[in-house]
């Protein structure tokens, strides 16, 4: 289980939904590589805007902070892969090459296993993202992951109060939480004040009470889509 693959929908996903164990896993020297399938500003601006010099600015701001958020992490630069498809959009692309350019990664870097995004949360990148991931991780053979999680992002997840996120794992963060609050702070103004839940207070709450729940100081909750144990 040292190769981790983290697939999100856009810079900032990966942070709020698994930077703790990001971190505590690259302490533990386990490779990761976190690869986004969108961009992050453009829904934001109406279609005849995305190509606008703020625009195109803005989304290349957002994808430059990913690699210093990443970069606090513990993720290598060559490890980090942004995108340039409109956030939002994602529906208007093709699925079957979303799966497929997940497929590429996983026959890449071998990755043993898989974080993606849950599968009710409402903002439909978050849910394209689990559709694409699900048939690039099926157990076809030696090189399929062992392991397959989904994870929640606070200001997205939650909003679904008819489908709440079902967590049943957990990992210790309390040696990394510090440094996800730094990563996040590293996408300058995607943070808010409290109570807004992209805040740092809500932040290190929900790490709280996700550690509340598993006899953690902080922790990170995942649901188990799929595991092979050995």
């Amino acid at each position: 289980m040292n190769r981790i693959l983290v697939v999100a929908a856009h810079p900032d996903d990966e942070v709020l939904g698994c930077g703790g164990m990001i971190a505590a896993a690259r302490d533990k020297k386990r490779d990761v590589r976190v690869i986004f399938l969108a961009e992050g500003v453009m829904s934001r601006y109406s279609a005849d805007q995305i190509n606008s010099p703020a625009a195109l600015e803005a989304s290349r701001l957002r994808n430059a902070n990913a690699f210093k958020a990443l970069d606090i992490l513990g993720v290598p630069a060559d490890q980090v892969f942004v995108s340039e498809r409109p956030c939002c959009r994602l529906d208007q692309a093709s699925l079957l090459a979303l799966t497929q350019e997940i497929e590429a990664h996983l026959k890449d870097f071998r990755a043993s296993v898989v974080y993606t995004h849950a599968q009710n949360d409402p903002n439909i990148d978050h849910q394209i993202a689990f559709k694409a991931v699900l048939p690039a991780v099926r157990p076809l053979g030696p090189q399929s992951p062992k392991a397959v999680y989904s994870f929640e992002v606070l200001s997205s997840t939650e909003w679904n109060p008819a489908h709440p996120f079902q967590a049943n794992c957990f990992v210790d963060i309390s040696s990394s939480i510090d440094r996800k609050i730094s990563a996040l702070a590293a996408y300058g103004d995607e943070m808010r004040p409290a109570p807004h839940p992209r805040s740092e207070d809500m932040v290190r709450s929900l790490a709280r009470f996700r550690g509340a729940q598993s006899g953690l100081n902080y922790a990170e909750s995942f649901n188990l889509i799929r595991a092979i144990e050995s």
